[in-house]
């Protein structure tokens, strides 16, 4: 079985947070009104559609946001296995402030907590953005999974980002509870803020940053996770409602070579248009971090987090 967790803004959803207008448009707003990111329906129509897969969610969008955000993946015809989003209103009556717009405190207490009970091998791919702390959570979970972030060292990186000690401990009893698995197989990083990728180098090549969710489509065809079809869904969608051309494909496509997230062998059955193909023919081989690679500095990532800081290239 093989587990696809989803965050939904910046990620799904067109969402503008970062201004009032935004925040109460969000809020209001009608789930057909509501814009999904170009290509990330079909992408995750497609993942769904392998009855071996399960769709887990985790979003930081309130609860009371639950029946329009279930009412907006219905209209886009997406299954969903779980959605968990956060109790905003429950942390402002407690006075945590930092709980109501922080994320490292609540998203991997519960991805930790949606692990209980898959076995070992079960494996996981998971999606984000760079509009918030998702590289640094998914890196961190895949690396407490695996075992080589243990419950004592994680509950010293939560303190270090901030995190109340409640969710602290939460997040270090459910670590403790689950046995290890390297079960990660990719970290899929949407920069919708437009950060360059190197900027992610820090989390190693299980996290690939991508400018585009045709990008990540290729990559999981590559490894036989989605078919041609699929691929195809995502690129006319990105090209309808995100303006794609034949060139913009060719160069995404050249870039995600570049960077070594994908063997360039593997795409041969893929149709594609000779203009792009050439792009990718013209690529160079990219690199990976050699096996046995030292953990990130997750202490001084969670500071720079807490601080407002994004991970930079000589962060650790």
């Amino acid at each position: 079985m093989r587990v696809y967790r989803w965050d939904l803004d910046k990620t799904y959803l067109e969402t503008d947070f970062h201004s009032l207008s935004g925040l109460v448009r969000s809020a209001t707003e009608p789930a057909h009104a509501k814009r999904a990111a170009p290509g990330a329906a079909p992408l995750l129509r497609a993942l769904a559609a392998d009855p071996l897969a399960r769709i887990s969610i985790v979003s930081g969008s309130p609860e009371q946001l639950r029946p329009r955000l279930e009412e907006k993946l219905r209209l886009d015809g997406v299954r969903w296995d779980s959605l968990v989003l956060k109790d905003s209103l429950g942390h402002l009556k407690k006075g945590q402030l930092r709980a109501v717009r922080g994320q490292l405190g609540y998203k991997l207490p519960a991805l930790l907590q949606a692990r209980a009970g898959l076995g070992r091998g079960t494996r996981e791919v998971l999606f984000g953005d760079d509009a918030e702390v998702d590289a640094l959570v998914y890196s961190l979970y895949a690396d407490v999974l695996a075992g080589r972030v243990r419950p004592r060292e994680l509950s010293r990186i939560l303190d270090a980002g901030g995190v109340y000690p409640e969710h602290r401990d939460a997040a270090a009893a459910a670590a403790a509870a689950l046995g290890t698995a390297d079960a990660v197989d990719r970290i899929f990083i949407r920069l919708e803020q437009g950060r360059p990728p190197a900027d992610f180098a820090v989390f190693g090549p299980r996290v690939v940053p991508v400018f585009s969710w045709w990008q990540a489509a290729v990559v999981l065809f590559a490894e036989g996770a989605v078919g041609a079809r699929a691929v195809g869904a995502v690129a006319e969608d990105c090209a309808a409602r995100g303006g794609l051309d034949t060139f913009a494909f060719g160069g995404l496509l050249q870039d995600i070579v570049r960077r070594g997230a994908v063997d360039p062998a593997a795409l041969g059955p893929l149709e594609l248009p000779e203009a792009v193909r050439a792009a990718m023919g013209r690529a160079p081989p990219g690199g990976a971090a050699p096996p046995g690679a030292p953990l990130p500095d997750y202490v001084g990532l969670a500071q720079g987090w807490a601080a407002g800081a994004a991970p930079r290239r000589d962060a650790g």
